[in-house]
């Protein structure tokens, strides 16, 4: 083997190792972002949430659009009062009959007690959508947890 060919092979040989050596590191920098990703969400879903579930039964006399209004009112306010982390809302759909005829169902969710308290519940719109409930809601069922991860 001349001379040349064993210089060519020899820097072939160490080119290769060197792009074989940085392909194995990139791909340890990407597992250990892909770790670290997979902890923060971890850490995220970790985190404690307060939510705030608020259940209605509404009087039969009030109309489909009146409750339709109200619906509307609630999902508006929920965008409208920035410490609302999170707002979902659905109509009962159990087969069980202990619904005592509660139909529409709301669930907030509050990063505090301070944020839900301090200034959720005396925020103007809050308490201009409550009042606004008082003709047409016969019951309400209100239940506050935090979650537990």
């Amino acid at each position: 083997m001349s001379n040349q060919t064993q210089q060519a092979l020899f820097i072939l040989f160490l080119v290769s190792t060197t792009l074989f050596s940085c392909q194995e590191t990139n791909t340890q920098i990407q597992k250990v972002a892909e770790k670290k990703e997979v902890k923060m969400e971890k850490s995220k879903k970790n985190e404690k949430l307060l939510r705030h579930l608020v259940i209605f039964k509404f009087k039969e006399e009030s109309s489909e659009k009146d409750v339709n209004q109200l619906n509307k009112a609630f999902n508006d306010l929920a965008e409208a009062i920035p410490v609302v982390k999170d707002f979902e809302w659905g109509l009962n759909h159990s087969p069980e009959n202990f619904h005592q005829d509660f139909t529409h169902c709301y669930l907030l969710t509050f990063n505090s007690e301070e944020d839900r308290d301090s200034i959720y519940t005396p925020h103007p719109k809050h308490q201009a959508f409550v009042a606004s409930l008082q003709p047409h809601v016969e019951k309400v069922f209100v239940v506050d947890y935090w979650t537990n991860p």
